[in-house]
């Protein structure tokens, strides 16, 4: 595609008046006259509104096709561009979704289609979410909202879910909900985008121990899955939602739902987002004591993150296979996997907890029991500063653990305690 021509209104006119082959008492009349026509051509005398409207009509234009001077159609091929760069970002082609993101906002804002371009400015913010560049992500999403008022709902809703991602993220998961319910206080009338918002709420909702609250979150996705129309954020429900199930025993309906997120995510061909699922699904087999095939999906997921070069996903896949590799008994295998990644997981606050706390645990398999108690007091702290009570009720169960191993009862004792002030926090 090329950029919009810096064309003159009045030059426009003349170009499109010559190219039907008409004069211009032609396109003028009846309800003008030729020589008014001919000032607005050479640009002396600019059109009234009602002018304006008369000569789009005469010539089968929008009024904003004339003004701006669009292609009849140049939006809906625009958005189609940004649809098949999106899947290019899911494959890995991150340059050329970028590239073509880039080309595409232009083009929008040369021709004035403010809700193309806040779609582009969005995919532009989805390259660094991809690249986990949270603080870059978070601002490329600001830059999309100053336009979100002409924005569709599913693209509005959208903007807040990754907004809020990248809060959390950071390590403010209380701004990250506070943002998602204030935009459903307002209650969307588009399925797809209130289903959205409360898919955003579920993990950051479990993580500070709002089990009651994420679960009523994703019985009113489950009900509004059903009107939902795009597969995606459908997909993206099921994910989020098998959360909720394998924390209040229901391991068929997590099963079912991660089943189903990856069937979506493929028939669009958002390979990136099936890897994801597959991530999930190693650590509900994880959960469940399954652990060989635990490590057979996780490392398929691991693999296929690293071939789209998806840092974060292969940072958190890596993570849970090293949990696994501790429940196998392979302490070593455990730490290398945990080195790997190591250099990735300091943009992520809650990555970097999870990765400390297993530091502990590889140590206390080791027999290092001073080195595990350092390690888990350290991550019990980015845990309880992030607000991230659900893991810094576990890790303070480890510790207190370790401490009792260690004969220093009374700090075993203090460890309990600080997890179940975690775990009151949480309410």
């Amino acid at each position: 595609m090329t950029s919009a021509p810096a064309e003159p209104l009045g030059a426009r006119i003349r170009r499109l008046r010559t190219g039907r082959g008409w004069t211009q008492r032609e396109l003028a009349e009846p309800g003008y006259d030729r020589g008014f026509l001919a000032k607005v051509e050479t640009g002396s005398r600019p059109p009234s509104e009602e002018m304006l409207a008369y000569l789009a009509q005469r010539l089968g234009l929008t009024v904003d096709e004339l003004r701006f001077g669009r292609p009849p159609g140049v939006a809906d091929e625009l958005r189609a561009a940004l649809d098949e760069g999106y899947r290019d970002l899911e494959q890995g082609r991150v340059a050329d979704a970028e590239a073509r993101f880039a080309d595409v906002a232009k083009q929008a804002a040369g021709y004035h289609l403010d809700d193309v371009e806040c779609y582009a400015r969005f995919c532009q913010a989805e390259v660094k979410w991809q690249l986990f560049d949270v603080s870059a992500a978070q601002r490329a999403l600001e830059h999309a909202e100053e336009l979100a008022a002409a924005a569709p709902p599913w693209l509005r809703a959208m903007i807040v879910h990754r907004w809020s991602g990248c809060r959390y993220l950071s390590g403010d998961a209380g701004a990250a909900i506070a943002r998602v319910e204030a935009e459903l206080t307002t209650r969307p009338a588009d399925p797809d985008a209130e289903l959205c918002l409360l898919t955003a709420l579920i993990h950051p909702l479990m993580e500070m121990g709002g089990l009651h609250r994420a679960r009523r979150a994703a019985d009113d996705g489950r009900r509004l899955a059903r009107a939902a129309t795009r597969p995606d954020f459908v997909a993206r429900f099921h994910r989020q939602a098998s959360q909720v199930w394998q924390a209040i025993g229901r391991a068929d309906r997590a099963d079912e739902d991660l089943t189903e997120a990856v069937r979506l995510f493929a028939s669009v061909g958002f390979d990136r987002d099936a890897a994801r699922c597959r991530w999930a699904r190693g650590y509900f087999l994880r959960r469940l004591g399954r652990l060989a095939e635990a490590r057979a999906e996780l490392t398929a997921a691991r693999d296929q993150l690293a071939a789209i070069g998806a840092d974060e996903g292969v940072a958190g896949a890596t993570l849970e296979l090293a949990q696994v590799r501790v429940r196998q008994g392979a302490a070593e295998d455990a730490a290398a996997l945990v080195s790997e990644v190591w250099p990735l997981l300091a943009r992520d606050v809650e990555a970097l907890g999870e990765a400390t706390a297993l530091r502990g645990h590889i140590a206390q398999a080791r027999g290092d029991l001073e080195t595990a108690t350092r390690l888990l007091r350290e991550a019990a702290e980015i845990q309880t500063g992030a607000s991230l009570h659900g893991a810094a009720v576990s890790t303070a169960l480890r510790l207190g653990d370790v401490l009792r191993q260690r004969g220093h009862s009374d700090e075993a004792i203090e460890a309990y305690r600080r997890g179940l002030d975690s775990a009151a926090g949480a309410e």
